[in-house]
């Protein structure tokens, strides 16, 4: 991992932890670094440590206001962001519901700035008997709702809302059960509920797992662990978090993360694989997870297994059914309707997403040269055949 990427993690870290950064021991590339936090989507987050360098050490002033711009941009966006948050949180306690609140909307919390951590949605579980009213709930309220596979999204223009009623995309082991779980041992907080911490945790892991395999996750993913782990580690259950993880198959994944909060981030977690290439792990997060890389929708909707949908153009256009059943349902009982789903997935891009078949053609190449790239990188890193 070059210098560069080094001290991208020393700014992450100090910014979390809200230290001031080590002082660069060689030169750094402020425009590289400034690019790599607005692809990362942390660039508010790390001027708030590069602010604490001496001038002697900072960027020009030129890319410093820029990116000062930035942050204070960061600031107005996500603050407006999570007032709408607290906003309908209130409005769906008033009206009985309980909604337990997930990933960003939680860990913002627990940054010394929250507003500084950015997110491009609120994810909240629900119960099913619930859907129906929330979703004419967030419709009195000047929302746009639509069905996806597993509850309701609901967007203005302010927020945008994942709210599920199942947590199968992470469990996909038994995910009822696990939901159930998660749901029923949560605490008030306000007027949204927070997860039991282990259960929170074993929940962020596996959604980052899940990331690094399929699509791809930032730093940001470690960052927020981190912070749990900071915040939480003496009330975490560790035992039963890691048999969590082993069950839905990230056992590897744990070890790769827990190894990085004690080489990074000097958090010591017992019973960890020391001998885990957490500096691969880490140049992969900073070079190669990106969310969003992948640029094409396409490659969302047909890549979402990548272990079975990596053998070339012709898996991208006919995917099997354990990639598709994902986003659609009937393929579960009846996957003989295989073609059916490839002709509606083709139909979705085409009228309703927009895509030329151009663009979809161009998105299919772009797909293929990404996964191949990152597949190379799971194999170094052993995490190609299980999570």
């Amino acid at each position: 991992m070059k210098y560069d990427d080094r001290y991208i993690v020393e700014l992450s870290r100090a910014a979390i932890f809200d230290d001031t950064p080590f002082v660069p021991e060689e030169s750094v590339n402020w425009e590289y670094i400034y690019n790599k936090s607005i692809e990362q989507n942390i660039i508010g987050l790390l001027f708030t440590a590069v602010s604490k360098l001496s001038d002697e050490y900072k960027p020009d002033k030129e890319l410093y206001v820029k990116w000062q711009q930035k942050m204070l941009e960061t600031i107005a966006v996500t603050s407006r962001q999570y007032y709408e948050f607290l906003k309908m949180s209130k409005v769906v306690s008033d009206d009985g519901i309980k909604m337990v609140g997930l990933k960003g909307c939680v860990i913002r919390n627990l940054y010394p700035v929250p507003e500084l951590r950015t997110m491009g949605d609120f994810d909240v579980l629900i119960n099913e008997s619930n859907i129906s009213l929330l979703k004419n709930i967030f419709s009195e309220n000047g929302y746009k709702v639509t069905k996806h596979i597993y509850g309701i999204e609901a967007q203005n223009k302010y927020a945008f809302w994942e709210i599920f009623s199942v947590l199968e995309e992470e469990f996909v082991i038994d995910p009822e059960k696990n939901t159930e779980e998660i749901y029923l041992n949560s605490l008030l907080d306000g007027c949204v509920y927070k997860p039991e911490i282990t259960l929170f945790l074993a929940h962020i892991i596996i959604h980052t797992g899940k990331h690094y395999v399929e699509k791809g996750a930032g730093i940001r993913n470690l960052l927020d662990i981190a912070l749990i782990l900071k915040a939480y580690k003496s009330e975490i259950d560790f035992i039963k978090l890691r048999k969590i993880c082993k069950e839905q198959n990230y056992d590897k994944i744990y070890e790769y993360i827990m190894s990085t909060m004690s080489d990074y981030f000097n958090i010591k977690i017992k019973n960890i694989d020391a001998k885990k290439n957490t500096e691969l792990f880490m140049e992969y997060t900073l070079l190669n997870g990106i969310f969003g890389k992948h640029g094409n929708v396409l490659y969302r909707q047909m890549a979402l297994d990548e272990r079975q949908n990596s053998h070339g153009i012709e898996r991208l256009l006919f995917p099997p059914v354990s990639t598709l059943k994902k986003r659609y349902k009937y393929l579960r009982k009846f996957p003989f309707l295989l073609p059916v789903a490839w002709i509606h997935r083709v139909i979705y891009a085409k009228f309703v997403k927009k895509l030329s078949i151009k663009k979809m053609a161009s998105g299919i190449v772009d797909a293929t040269r990404f996964s191949d790239e990152r597949m190379s990188w799971l194999k170094k890193l052993d995490l190609i055949d299980k999570h």
